[in-house]
């Protein structure tokens, strides 16, 4: 096969594969010969139908499938491979003039494609000189507090309340369809259950500080937000799929029928059991350095995570560099248009797995099959802890098998070990930093990420 590649400008190329009559012949004949060996036609012993015969059967798919795939396989190497540095695929140029196999002339065909070419450049912001900071959450009694008041609403029971409604709370309704501002004569009745945290605002504030037995009347559909329709006519309606007749209206009146409640268990001697395991902790003292504890590799996790977000937002905003834009929205609009704010996001994540790349290269950043492995085990451990050795193994061979959780995988292992190469490269500052004042830059780290798409 030959290989010509044209360079356009810095950022674009255009690639001419001809495939010529030696790189497919052999291979096509050996099919041919494959299949009269296996033919047993009318008038003919097994095997001995004549090869003429063959290849008016079955030459012309066989010939197209042929180059097809050497044609596709060279593609997939270009794609994978480092030799051309492409963005996205090939775009084949000329599809209407696409060259024409004949079985009975074989020839060379000649393939063109228009390709999008990677910035050349290198990534500045990893070095000894680069500094950034890494926030440590310092676990004071606030945050062990809310702690140990979230673990006893998690241990504790669930009760009907005759008091006001307040935030938690769970609600059952009894609603019945309205026809106007009374009730229709045989109108749809049904019972709904939603936590008052999920109400819809504007329904929210007239439900708080209600008991059980007041009614108000609403908007089934907008209920509850961020629900579809579907969801509402299931759940609520208690309608079935496939029913074909005319549905209720959207207003019904809503009676409160119970409001339960979580009554907190207590921070005793039957809760640490309970939750830490028999006889691992004793007192009130050891149970809140028990959760100190848990509660500090947790924050020791989001803080390496954090920074690790600072350095690849820092990354991108210091390796400016031009895309071959033309090239990837004609990529990207092969089968459907995208917006503005689309391609603004998807170059965006692009910038960043172009660094990526290069950085994944420069630390010599490799996968192994055991990482994979491994990954998937504690991944499936954490879904199903109890599950055992055979299905565990069984399952985990299952997602090795399917290309996209592999490629997450890859993706996931090869991220992690790249920043801890990183964290070894770069100066990193330690700032001790409260719960709140960490949040608040996370949220300001979303924020930027949002307005530099926009």
């Amino acid at each position: 096969m030959k290989v010509e590649k044209t360079v356009i400008d810095d950022l674009n190329a255009e690639l001419k594969l001809t495939i010529e009559k030696e790189d497919y012949l052999a291979d096509y004949k050996n099919k041919m010969n494959s299949y009269q060996q296996k033919s047993h036609m009318k008038g003919f012993r097994k095997g001995k139908t004549p090869l003429s015969m063959i290849q008016k059967m079955y030459g012309s798919s066989t010939m197209q499938e042929t180059v097809s795939k050497i044609l596709s396989d060279k593609i997939n190497e270009i794609i994978t491979g480092d030799e051309f540095n492409i963005i996205g695929e090939p775009l084949l140029l000329n599809e209407d003039k696409l060259p024409v196999i004949n079985y009975l002339d074989p020839g060379d065909y000649i393939y063109e494609f228009q390709l999008g070419l990677e910035p050349v450049f290198d990534v500045r912001g990893i070095d000894d000189e680069s500094v950034y900071p890494k926030h440590n959450i310092e676990i004071d009694d606030t945050i062990i507090n809310e702690e140990v008041e979230n673990i006893c609403k998690r241990m504790g029971v669930q009760e009907s309340t005759d008091d006001a409604i307040i935030g938690e709370d769970l609600i059952y309704f009894d609603i019945k369809e309205l026809e106007g501002d009374d009730l229709k004569e045989g109108g749809h009745e049904s019972e709904a259950v939603v936590n008052i945290d999920k109400i819809s605002e504007e329904y929210s504030k007239k439900i708080l500080g209600k008991k059980k037995g007041d009614t108000l009347d609403v908007d089934i559909f907008q209920l509850e937000q961020n629900v579809t329709e579907e969801y509402v006519k299931k759940h609520f309606l208690k309608l079935e799929e496939d029913e074909e007749t005319e549905g209720p209206g959207n207003m019904f009146r809503a009676e409160i029928a119970d409001v339960v409640r979580v009554k907190p268990a207590a921070f005793d001697q039957d809760l640490f059991d309970k939750y830490f395991g028999k006889d691992e902790v004793k007192s009130e003292e050891e149970a809140r350095e028990k959760i100190k504890g848990y509660i500090g590799d947790y924050f020791k996790n989001e803080s390496v995570n954090l920074l690790n977000r600072q350095v690849m937002q820092a990354l991108v905003d210091k390796n400016e560099m031009e895309l071959p834009e033309g090239f990837l929205r004609k990529w990207l609009t092969r089968d459907s248009e995208i917006t503005d704010e689309q391609f603004d996001t998807f170059k965006k994540e692009l910038k960043w797995r172009i660094i990526k790349k290069k950085l994944v290269k420069r630390f010599e950043v490799e996968v192994k099959e055991d990482e994979i492995f491994n990954f998937f085990v504690n991944a499936v451990r954490n879904y199903s802890p109890y599950i055992d050795e055979a299905s565990l193994k069984n399952t985990v061979y299952s997602l090795m098998q399917n290309r996209e959780q592999l490629n997450s995988a890859i993706e996931n292992i090869s991220s992690g070990k790249l920043f801890d190469a990183i964290r070894e490269v770069i100066k990193i500052e330690e700032q001790e930093i409260d719960k709140e004042g960490f949040y608040n830059i996370v949220k300001e780290l979303n924020q930027k990420a949002d307005l530099s798409v926009k």
